[in-house]
């Protein structure tokens, strides 16, 4: 009868845990208090970038301190070379995180992404490199992982769930305030300490011959490879081999996101392969036989399929980070393929390997996935500006502001300048940090968004000021009075404001060409429908920060009209406005 491990049990376990990891626990700790510390930070604080790239890093170390300890176990080296290895790695991961922007921008996050992707794969190999490699070994190793990573969480979790029902209880039943915060500390401490060292009791050594890693396959996760992984893999096969038939039938080109299915049928592949790799040759699975044995030469033609999907549209397009991901994934994936089809003995462990080198590969340096996609963008850019007062077609505005809005969104307008100095420079000099339309519109084109259609004659149109912003402090000199105008409410104020001692009444009424602005006797007509219809901001989803104004004057009064949004349908000869706000100033002439 198995008996509940003793207090005394999981002290010692968890000591010799600490004990065989130091660094990772180490680790671990300080990412949990940071996490706590950037939880209590108010958001404004200067202080919040520091912290998200200490906890960043700590998740980056964490990962490969075990890689490091797993590897130098493994060769029964000392202890502390392992350890200055692990410091001096480790510095060199704080260094690359730390050197991101201010504010992390998109590109860096994914770089951080895909370090931690690559480093995770290091684990599953790390121990295997200073030793003979066995292909048992090697599956049960990566299996116990595998399920001490569920078992971890599902422990993780369990615990968690107790905890805050008793706190919760107390709270509830004893009147016991706790601060705010209480649940989601409590879930960091769990997940950032607990499930840490949870796991790393279980971490298996890789070169241990008193306790040696003996192949043991769950007959759970055959019937779940066999009945639902496999068939899934087949599903898709068969999905994608008939529209492969149907472009070369009808010799049409492939849609874009099909290199997204080929890449996840690919991995889905994969990994069951992985997963039936044991027992794919026992005479009694002949699915799982079957399956092993075609499973590389059936993908040889969707990697035609892929790489003819997307460098179509790196042809078309160049290079953005996820372009240069699918083309780095294709290239892997025929990799592998090729070396399990030509090699007589392969080795499982190439595909974490290879799969890691090329994760490694992408991250930094001039055939980086930044770097790459920086200076194709940048080419394609200055295809554009090499011929100065070119008039442009539609697609060639739209693709051109596609360029301008990636560049400056992932490097800044800075790297545009060299490429038209004198237009970018006078605009920088007016505004530090401007907009992509009115890059684009300094470049002399029109801003295109890629919602935008080449027939505005028909449909809808809409417009919104996006840099209007209801917080913000406005002078609004040489104007005595604002409001604001709704077209689906009138505007009535009965003595709404006194100027000099005048009391002054504000109406509005509806009319034909928009609306007519009483200010107490005068009746002033707002022309709206006409400016709209001849003014070319107003165009299909147009969300800009251009300011439209229209100005109005009689005898009395300057008004100004400040368009803020405005949509509606349009017809041949004008637009049909169906809905606008507009805020309104007017300014009384003495």
């Amino acid at each position: 009868m198995s008996r509940l491990p003793s207090l005394q049990n999981v002290l010692n376990a968890t000591l010799n845990t600490i004990l065989r990891f130091p660094l990772e626990i180490i680790t671990a700790i300080s990412g949990t208090i940071f996490a706590i510390i950037l939880n209590e930070l108010d958001y404004q604080d200067s202080n919040k970038e520091i912290y998200q790239k200490a906890l960043m890093s700590c998740s980056l170390c964490l990962v490969l301190f075990l890689s490091v300890s797993l590897f130098f176990i493994a060769a029964k080296k000392s202890t502390i070379l392992r350890l200055v290895t692990s410091i001096v790695l480790g510095a060199l991961i704080v260094l690359f995180v730390f050197g991101f922007h201010q504010r992390i921008t998109e590109i860096e996050m994914q770089q951080f992404l895909v370090l931690n992707v690559a480093l995770h794969l290091l684990v599953s190999f790390a121990g295997f490199l200073p030793r003979t490699y066995n292909q048992d070994e090697f599956w049960e190793f990566n299996k116990q992982l595998f399920l001490r990573i569920l078992t971890s969480g599902l422990y993780s979790i369990v615990l968690y769930c107790g905890l805050v029902l008793a706190i919760l209880a107390i709270d509830k039943l004893f009147k016991v305030e706790f601060y705010d915060h209480i649940y989601l500390h409590i879930f960091f401490v769990i997940a950032g300490i607990f499930n840490t060292i949870f796991f790393l009791n279980g971490v298996p050594e890789t070169n241990n011959s008193q306790n040696p890693l003996v192949l043991k396959y769950p007959k759970g996760l055959k019937n779940f490879t066999q009945y639902v992984l496999l068939p899934l893999v087949s599903l898709y096969l068969v999905i994608l081999i008939c529209y492969e038939a149907k472009i070369l039938v009808t010799l049409s080109l492939p849609v874009g996101w099909v290199s997204y299915l080929v890449l996840v049928f690919a991995i889905f592949g994969i990994l069951s392969f992985l997963l039936i790799h044991p027992i794919a040759t026992e005479t009694a699975n002949l699915w799982m036989r079957t399956f092993s044995r075609w499973f590389y030469f059936l993908l040889i033609p969707l990697l035609g399929l892929l790489f003819w999907a997307i460098l179509y549209r790196i042809n078309l397009y160049g290079f953005t980070h996820e372009r240069y991901y699918v083309i780095l994934l294709s290239i892997w994936l025929s990799i592998v393929v090729g070396y399990f089809l030509i090699s007589k003995h392969p080795k499982i462990k190439f595909i974490p390997i290879s799969m890691c080198l090329a994760g490694l590969f992408s991250i930094v340096g001039p055939q980086s996935a930044n770097s790459i996609s920086k200076y194709s963008q940048l080419s394609r850019f200055e295809f554009y500006m090499e011929k100065p007062n070119q008039k442009l077609t539609f697609e060639q505005e739209q693709d051109l502001s596609s360029i301008v809005s990636f560049l400056e969104d992932n490097y800044g307008v800075e790297s545009l300048v060299p490429y038209a100095k004198d237009k970018l420079e006078a605009l920088l000099k007016k505004q530090k940090s401007p907009s992509d339309y009115e890059i684009m519109k300094s470049l002399g084109f029109e801003y295109r968004s890629p919602y935008d259609r080449k027939n505005d004659n028909d449909g809808s149109f809409y417009y919104y000021f996006y840099g209007h912003n209801d917080n913000t402090v406005e002078n609004i000199h040489g104007q005595d009075f604002l409001f604001t105008l709704f077209n689906n409410n009138d505007f009535n104020c009965d003595k709404c404001t006194s100027i000099d001692g005048k009391i002054y009444s504000i109406k509005s009424k509806k009319t034909d060409y928009g609306l007519d602005l009483q200010i107490n006797q005068d009746i002033i007509p707002l022309k709206i429908n006409d400016f709209v219809t001849k003014n070319s901001v107003f165009r299909r989803n147009n969300n800009t920060n251009e300011n439209v104004i229209q100005k109005i004057e009689n005898s009395k009064y300057t008004i100004t009209l400040n368009y803020i949004s405005v949509n509606g349908k349009i017809g041949k000869e004008k637009k049909i406005i169906s809905n606008y706000q507009i805020k309104v100033m007017v300014g009384i002439k003495k």
